[in-house]
């Protein structure tokens, strides 16, 4: 698959959602220690997202993939402990930089997976948000694919869109 024929999609691609899917099972399985498990979205999670979330890019000069990890206060508390050792709190600064870490490790490894589709791009540098009924509205309503996990760590999502670059 080209950057062209994704840039005429009107949809995410099944082949990317799968790829993107399998980087967020890795990234969390070395971090929880466990292989999340994927599941459906139901109609309320299909909503804002409310917690702590990881912003991060994926993009080259014709299309971005933009990423958000949606993660509850109570995974987050897990992770942190998972992956450094100790709990966070959760309005610290070092929470914001320890979610904002772990979308530029899944943005890695989406980036390095997704030219296995001829999709060559880099990521951008990660942010975190902090909050409840977060909305991501971005120009032009591209496509976007929602996806749920669930792992010892807790229950988190990832919202991904397609847009063209700017």
């Amino acid at each position: 698959m080209i950057t062209e024929e994704l840039k005429k999609a009107d949809h995410i691609p099944a082949e990317i959602c799968d790829i993107v899917r399998d980087s967020v099972i890795n990234t969390f399985a070395s971090i929880c220690g466990d292989t999340p498990q994927y599941e459906d979205v139901s109609e309320e999670e299909k909503g804002p997202l409310n917690g702590i979330i990881g912003n991060i890019a994926v993009f080259n000069p014709d299309l971005t993939f933009t990423l958000m990890i949606a993660i509850p206060k109570e995974t987050a508390f897990k992770i942190s402990e998972a992956f450094i050792g100790m709990k966070l709190p959760f309005a610290s600064d070092d929470m914001g930089d320890l979610i904002g870490e772990i979308a530029n490790i899944l943005a890695g490894d989406v980036a390095a997976n997704i030219e296995k589709v001829g999709f060559r791009g880099q990521s951008s540098l990660p942010t975190a948000t902090r909050g409840s009924d977060l909305t991501l509205f971005m120009p032009n309503k591209p496509p976007t694919e929602k996806m749920k996990f669930s792992s010892s760590c807790g229950d988190f999502l990832l919202n991904m869109a397609m847009s063209q670059s700017r």
